[in-house]
């Protein structure tokens, strides 16, 4: 974690599921209203269900007969829901489960998407504990610097929170606290 003079939120690296999409000034007016006053969505629908899968496997145990078959009915809802959602995904938000450089005030990683600088954009962080709520912002691009991974252009992202939900903002860094107590326990546990 790192902590400079003039930042106002602790900041974490950390492996997060977030979607996101462009959206025009217009859109970033009609939809200010919604986000700034409504709350953070718990996660309800079976195809956001899946995209949070890689984090919940971690925390079981790979063993056992049981477990194999239940991986492999899975793997064959997955390939039904992205037959079904194909049909109907309108193509628009960008789903990535990556690592996310995340504070109260915004949020850096680096995707294959370019995103240019001062545009708006709509982004969704789901929080990997349940009820897994999924955190709406809308945030302007502050950087957009190319890079390549493994000859393959990719663009370090840096989007800052314009619009929030100040009890969503709570809960996002609450959940940054949550995490350093953890960082900080683990390095203790490693020292002793």
């Amino acid at each position: 974690m790192k902590k400079c003079e003039n930042r106002e939120y602790f900041r974490i690296e950390v492996r997060l599921p977030i979607e996101f999409r462009r959206i025009s000034h217009d859109e970033y007016l009609n939809l200010e209203n919604t986000v700034k006053h409504s709350s953070t969505h718990i996660i309800d629908k079976v195809n956001e269900m899946r995209f949070l899968k890689e984090i919940i496997s971690k925390d079981e145990k790979e063993t056992g007969q049981i477990h194999a078959y239940i991986k492999l009915i899975d793997k064959k809802l997955d390939m039904i829901l992205d037959l079904l959602n194909k049909s109907r995904d309108d193509g628009l938000y960008q789903n990535r489960y990556i690592n996310v450089n995340i504070s109260g005030a915004g949020i850096n990683f680096t995707t294959d998407v370019n995103l240019h600088e001062g545009e708006h954009v709509e982004l969704k962080v789901i929080l990997p504990f349940p009820p897994y709520p999924k955190i709406t912002s809308l945030c302007n691009v502050v950087r957009s610097i190319v890079c390549n991974i493994n000859g393959i252009a990719n663009w370090e992202t840096a989007l800052t929170f314009t619009t929030i939900n100040e009890e969503d903002r709570d809960l996002l860094i609450n959940f940054i606290f949550s995490k350093e107590r953890e960082f900080l326990r683990y390095k203790k546990e490693k020292m002793v």
